[in-house]
């Protein structure tokens, strides 16, 4: 015991003196790892040969309970923002999910950083405004490389984004003791040019430190960690292996990527909050790791680097003419590329791709195939994108594509294709895969019409989610789009065919004041579609987007996009910032009748943040698919946009849920949603509001504007009640809440209005049961406001629903119908038929009334 104390003091010692020799601007605030385990009885030490190519394997689910734990990994940086050890209980106290990913539940932990938090610029300088968890020291990757895996959360105001980076140690070099009775094998990593002592230190002032301000003897490779970073880290050197900036909402998202390095290294977590000026700084906001592991590459699926062969992608020897090769560079400057993808932007010497040689015996038209092993058929609701970096330079050059296979029928079809001549560089590729069947992926280069023509591929992977086809040129799907480079297609209506009053606009980040990067590349200088605002707009004033015309399938589609609906200044006029919804135009192929069906729409501010969205398609005839954006009222600067839009097979769900658009949501702005007069009297019926004959004191409630509700008027100077009726389409039988808004108008006591469920074939008649029911009995105000409605209505089979309205010197106006798959109290509690004036516990909830227990 003496000797392992000796030994915690010496490296306690070597670290303040090697602290104290670094100028004060440079000191890092370090936090020591958690969970160090007690020092091991010991009784010699002796030295061990050490294999620097044999990466340290990692693997931590940061426990779970009282024991979360950072494991081997930990806190060096020059601010105080720092990663912690957390659980999922604490997740309303401290931040972070609820629930950690290895044990489902509140008890498991993660790594978790407060976004919120700032910097202590009161110790110097803060060259560094981000939380960073670095990796134990690792050894040179060997050529196959290393695939690290790791779940993660974002989630917050202030959470900009999070990294993994690779932090170069070129000088680093293993001394290896061993220590104790049991077969414990340390590693100790210093730079050269330290020189430990082994001599007795007399100095009896130093502290005894606790352990957790020791380096623990079983993991002191962490110490080197210290020594460097404290030495010269200033980032520069850092290569950005992965990133991701979209909030996750509090679930969590796999990561994954795959690595060579042939150097001493670390990894680093990087937490990045939104800058210190921003705003948003002060909300919380959290960024949290768990399950982070290094394994094998063959545990990253199709992710391959080509360093060390074709990874898990094979030759195909039925169909093709000859394969594909491995090579570090080209042998001629007149085609293929002089290096890797990696080295040709990072700089080195090391790397390898794969290549079609097209010189002699090759001759126009061969092919060559790489396929992967066999994939199950993707979650309609998450594809997988499938990005890689390709070479295709020469003056022969012919055509690569990328093939789905499917190996039930063993037919392929092409989803991503390019043809020609591409430059001297590497570009980035990528392609949404889907399919509902277990499939293959391929990659097919066929020679052009020369010897020189190599295509070169490199860097490998698929991750979970949709994306744009890249380049757009290379895409099958034609609706999908960045933006980066123009508007694939997409374009606004003429003004003849007057279906909007405003343009779509492609623009810049940098032009604008919010968001302040677009979301294809999370740069100022990325490029998306916006609803432009000018002091000439009024509310409800739309704008269209369409597309090319599709093809019609009985197999249905999914729409992906991301969003940006955000008003700043959060006045209290909102409600009435605006709207963003989706539409599939087509023709009725009998009638040549346009069917406009709405597919997903959103009202008013949703979040400065760029976020997710996916609506089901279908379409059996062409059609085309419609983004409206439409202003409200609100004297503020709002903004609606959208980027990276993604076509792909699949029958989705609707995301967000409450973009859902259910038949018989309507807000009246252009049609009446197929609701129709089901009154018989021509003299007395529900009518749009027009500028001609609208009640003069109502707006409409959806955006302020003078049009785009239904109303019914009636002045009968025979004072006799008049009955008009408003009946929906068919709904599906199930358990829905059925909500609207309403506003009385007139004078007279007889004015009502009903809500029926009737029969699906109902004609206009007395048949129905009344649900919701409510009387103006005297005293309108003078100016009517809108109220919101609501009732339940539980039903098995299919059936409509009817407004009745009775007046005879008044009337009601409707607006923003919305149906929700779901139970409800009915509001107002007045409107209930069996409602008790009076009777203070008579709550109603339901049909019948009944009390809640």
């Amino acid at each position: 015991m003496a000797l392992a104390l000796r030994l915690g003091q010496l490296l306690l010692l070597l670290h303040a003196a090697l602290t104290l020799a670094i100028p004060q601007h440079r000191k890092a605030d370090m936090e020591p790892l958690e969970g160090d385990t007690p020092l091991p009885e010991t009784s010699r030490v002796r030295r061990q040969t050490v294999d620097p190519s044999t990466p340290v394997q990692e693997t931590c689910d940061f426990g779970t309970n009282e024991d979360v734990v950072l494991c081997r990994w930990m806190n060096v940086n020059f601010t105080t923002l720092k990663w912690r050890a957390s659980r999922g209980e604490n997740a309303f106290w401290l931040g972070g999910p609820p629930q950690d990913v290895t044990y489902g539940d509140k008890f498991g932990g993660y790594a978790l950083f407060e976004t919120s938090e700032e910097a202590d610029s009161t110790r110097g300088p803060v060259p560094f405004e981000s939380a960073m968890l670095i990796s134990p020291l690792q050894g040179v990757t060997r050529a196959e490389g290393v695939c690290v895996k790791y779940w993660y959360a974002i989630d917050g105001l202030s959470a900009d984004r999070v990294r993994v980076l690779l932090h170069p140690m070129p000088n680093a070099k293993f001394v290896r003791p061993h220590t104790g009775t049991t077969n414990v094998n340390p590693d100790l990593a210093t730079n050269p040019s330290t020189n430990p002592s082994t001599g007795t230190n007399t100095n009896t002032n130093i502290p005894t430190g606790t352990q957790q301000q020791c380096v623990n003897p079983q993991n002191p490779n962490n110490f080197f960690s210290m020594l460097d970073m404290l030495r010269d880290y200033d980032g520069s050197g850092d290569v950005v292996l992965w990133e991701a900036r979209d909030v996750t909402q509090g679930q969590w998202k796999e990561g994954q990527l795959v690595y060579t390095y042939n150097l001493p290294h670390a990894i680093i977590v990087e937490g990045i909050p939104v800058p210190n000026g921003d705003l948003n700084r002060r909300f919380r906001g959290y960024i949290a790791i768990d399950d982070l592991n290094f394994a094998l590459p063959s545990e990253c699926g199709a992710f391959c680097t080509f360093e060390a062969g074709t990874c898990g992608w094979v030759q195909d020897k039925e169909t093709d003419d000859f394969d594909w090769s491995q090579s570090r560079g080209s042998m001629s400057q007149a085609t293929g590329p002089p290096r890797d993808r990696s080295a040709s932007e990072n700089g080195g010497m090391t790397g390898g791709f794969a290549v079609i040689d097209s010189s002699y015996p090759r001759r126009p038209g061969d092919r060559a195939r790489l396929m992967t092993e066999e994939f199950q058929a993707t979650d309609p609701n998450s594809p997988l994108c499938m990005r890689f970096w390709t070479h295709m330079h020469g003056v022969g050059i012919g055509t690569l594509r990328v093939l789905i296979i499917n190996t039930q029928d063993r037919k392929a079809r092409t989803i991503w294709q390019i043809s020609g001549e591409a430059g001297k560089i590497w570009y980035q590729g990528q392609v949404p895969i889907a399919s509902a069947t277990p499939f293959k992926i391929a990659f097919e280069a066929e020679v052009g019409l020369s010897d020189l023509g190599d295509i070169a591929l490199d860097d490998i992977s698929i991750i979970q989610g949709p994306c744009p086809s890249a380049p757009q040129i290379a895409g099958n799907n034609l609706g999908d789009c960045t933006f980066e480079v123009d508007e694939c297609g997409w374009i606004n209506p003429g003004v003849r065919d007057r279906l909007d009053e405003i343009d779509w606009v492609r623009t810049i980040a940098s032009e604008n004041r919010e968001p302040k990067t677009d979301h294809t590349i999370g740069t100022p200088q990325g490029f998306f579609m916006i609803v432009p605002k000018t002091s000439s707009l009024r509310g409800g004033d739309r704008a269209w987007l369409r597309s090319l015309t599709m093809n019609g399938s009985t197999i249905a589609s999914c729409i992906s996009f991301w969003y940006y609906i955000s008003d700043p200044t959060n006045e209290p006029s909102a409600p009435s910032l605006g709207s963003l919804s989706v539409f599939v135009w087509s023709e009725d192929p009998k009638t040549g009748n346009v069917i406009f069906q709405s597919v997903w729409s959103l009202m008013n501010h949703q979040g400065p943040n760029w976020l997710y969205a996916q609506a089901r398609v279908l379409s059996e005839t062409s059609y085309a698919i419609i983004f409206e954006g439409a202003w409200g009222n609100s004297r503020g600067n709002g903004f609606i946009g959208i980027d990276d839009i993604t076509i792909y097979s699949g029958d989705c769900s609707t995301l967000p849920p409450k973009a859902t658009v259910m038949v018989g949501d309507c807000d009246f702005q252009r049609d009446s949603c197929r609701w129709v007069n089901t009154t018989t009297d021509p003299d007395f019926r529900w009518s749009y509001a027009s500028i001609a004959r609208r009640p003069t004191s109502i707006l409409d409630h959806t955006f302020g504007g003078p049009l785009g509700y239904v109303f019914f008027d009636v002045f009968n100077q025979n004072a006799n009640p008049q009955s008009l009726r408003l009946t929906s389409p068919v709904l599906r039988g199930q358990t829905v809440c059925f909500s609207f808004w309403y506003a009385a108008f007139g004078s007279g006591s007889t004015t009502s209005l009903k809500v029926l469920q009737v029969l699906p074939d109902s004609t206009d008649s007395i048949t129905g049961e009344t649900l919701w029911k409510l009387e103006v009995l005297a005293g309108l105000q003078a100016r009517p406001e809108w109220k919101f409605a609501q009732v339940p209505i539980p039903a098995s089979n299919d059936f409509r629903i009817t407004f009745e309205g009775m007046a005879s010197n008044g009337g009601f106006a409707i607006d923003d119908i919305k149906i929700y798959k779901d139970t409800c109290l009915i509001r107002p509690r007045e409107a209930n038929p069996l409602y008790k004036p009076g009777d203070e516990n008579h709550i109603p909830g339901t049909r019948n009334a009944d009390v809640p227990t």
